[in-house]
């Protein structure tokens, strides 16, 4: 039988032990909270034993990888511990091209800014601008990309981002139907060189937009108005036309067959429902009219889509120069 005092010194035992146990756990998760924060680097934090020129090499690698957002963070980081460093001025370039490749506008507006304040004498300066004007392109704020565009053209007339710049001009007037004034801007690049053949492909799209029929959605409605259904057939929408001439020439025929028989009440309803009909084959007339037009340009738009892939993207390699291609 088990006396009381046993049982006292055995729960005591027990007890000191469930102790040691919880301390031991306790020292063994602190010192493996410790290795863990000396091992991983925090986001600004460098990691240990990698050179400026490694952290910058693993960075354009992610570039190089399309991994855009991935690589702003290296960049950054590069830039936050060597800011004195040859290569930081390429390192935050690359930050506007991460933004603008991974399609962040705003980002790619804002990285350029920082870009012109940080190294307003780098040779990369224009080239951040003319991101920053494409970007503004991408927005619809067209007037203000087409200000950026110029300003890089009368800056620096001999050098070849000005070519670049003509170019984006006119995409960015082709992006509101401005045809001619489109045409104008790529009239300015000379060739040879990959651009220029861009530009004159460009130019024979341009062409078949100017001579791109297009309905007149005045014409339609005055058309629809005088004879139902002719506004329609104006727009090469014949089964439209057939039912608005119909429709509508049968409720007249109604409303007056009611007014002959004496049934003004049923008349005036179908009076009601005619003119309603009739203003239903105007408004549509003009709205396919519109509808027209909008399809017609969509057409060009698709065919001008490819050739505003330019872009500076390298290829995948392990290389920091910067390639030109264009997609055709």
């Amino acid at each position: 039988m088990i006396s009381r005092a046993d049982h006292t010194l055995r729960f005591q035992g027990r007890s000191r032990n469930g102790s040691a146990n919880f301390a031991l756990v306790l020292f063994v998760v602190i010192m493996l909270l410790a290795l863990g924060s000396s091992t991983y680097a925090q986001p600004n934090e460098p990691l240990v034993g990698v050179s400026a020129e490694q952290s910058l090499q693993f960075a354009e690698h992610l570039y190089s990888l399309e991994e855009y957002f991935r690589a702003i963070g290296e960049y950054k980081r590069f830039l936050f511990h060597y800011p004195d460093h040859p290569q930081a001025p390429t390192a935050a370039f690359r930050i506007v091209q991460c933004y603008f490749h991974g399609k962040r506008w705003e980002q790619a507006i804002e990285a350029a800014d920082t870009f012109a304040r940080d190294y307003p004498q780098s040779p990369l300066t224009w080239k951040a601008s003319l991101l920053r004007a494409r970007a503004l392109a991408e927005l619809n704020r067209g007037e203000e990309a087409r200000k950026e565009f110029l300003t890089i053209i009368m800056a620096e007339p001999n050098q070849p981002i000005v070519a670049e710049a003509w170019y984006y001009m006119g995409l960015s007037y082709a992006r509101e139907s401005r045809w001619l004034e489109a045409d104008e801007s790529f009239r300015q690049i000379v060739g040879p060189s990959r651009i220029y053949s861009a530009a004159q492909e460009v130019r024979r799209i341009l062409t078949d937009a100017e001579k791109m029929k297009r309905k007149d959605p005045v014409v339609a409605g005055i058309m629809a108005a005088v004879i139902p259904g002719s506004g329609h057939l104006y727009c090469g929408r014949s089964r439209d036309a057939a039912l608005a001439f119909l429709l509508t020439g049968g409720f007249v025929v109604a409303t007056v067959e009611a007014f002959n028989n004496d049934n003004d009440g049923l008349g005036i309803g179908l009076g009601l429902a005619t003119l309603a009909i009739y203003a239903g084959n105007i408004f549509s007339a003009v709205n396919v009219a519109h509808k027209f037009n909008d399809r017609e340009e969509r057409r060009i738009r698709e065919r001008l889509a490819p050739y505003g892939q330019i872009s500076s993207k390298p290829t995948r390699r392990r290389s920091a120069a910067v390639a030109f291609r264009v997609f055709f």
